[in-house]
């Protein structure tokens, strides 16, 4: 069966088309700059390569945290040709995207936002954590629940928060990208869940109220 799959939340925009049988090599697609947004239909179409829609089986999106603006125009596209080809949909967290399937012990994703600003979610130290701030709230927030001198697995880009965890006493090890294109992860962790039941029910999870809207007050503007 054949995905689409796109992200617009970590970094650049991206676009893959992937077989869940591994019939096809993967083809993927990436566009960095100030127009990557704007030419995502291009990569779309370059992706597909001739594939017609009706060809594919589903599409996944990336869902975030991330990028504010890149990840509502990715599910914009995603969410577009799913109803126009009645495709399902489904929605990958970013966190899920940038984790290796079948991640054990304590571990911590991280996901970044604007400038200073990222959200991460740890597993391992007893219930789930996921907080979005700045990195020194981060590492307050895992240095809370870890031990002294712990040592804490990381996905993700964790750069920003490791002096922060380190003046805590906790010692990163940062783990490369199970996938280097983040489309190509989304499908991936797609695939291993199945062609979901519904095609439309795909929400963006933002992490935090976006730069304008804090400035603003009002968290709904």
């Amino acid at each position: 069966m054949l995905w689409l799959a796109l992200d617009g939340a970590l970094g650049a925009f991206s676009a893959a088309l992937a077989a869940s049988d591994d019939s096809i090599a993967p083809r993927t697609a990436e566009a960095f700059g100030e127009d990557a947004l704007e030419r995502g239909l291009v990569m779309i179409d370059t992706v597909l390569d001739g594939t017609p829609l009706a060809a594919l089986g589903a599409i996944a999106v990336g869902t975030g945290p991330g990028r504010f603006t890149g990840l509502r125009i990715a599910l914009s596209y995603a969410k577009g040709l799913a109803f126009a080809a009645r495709l399902p949909l489904a929605g990958v967290s970013s966190y899920d995207a940038l984790e290796p399937p079948g991640a054990t012990g304590t571990y911590a994703t991280f996901v970044h936002g604007r400038a200073g600003i990222a959200c991460v979610r740890v597993r391992g130290l007893g219930n789930e954590l996921t907080v979005c701030g700045s990195y020194a709230a981060l590492a307050e927030a895992i240095a809370a629940r870890a031990a002294p001198d712990a040592e804490l697995t990381c996905y993700g880009n964790a750069e920003g928060a490791a002096p922060a965890l380190g003046e805590r006493g906790i010692i990163v090890r940062a783990m490369q990208r199970d996938q280097n294109v983040p489309a190509l992860a989304v499908a991936r962790r797609a695939m291993l869940r199945g062609v979901p039941a519904g095609s439309h029910a795909v929400v963006a999870d933002y992490g935090e109220v976006p730069h304008y809207a804090a400035r603003s007050g009002d968290p709904n503007s």
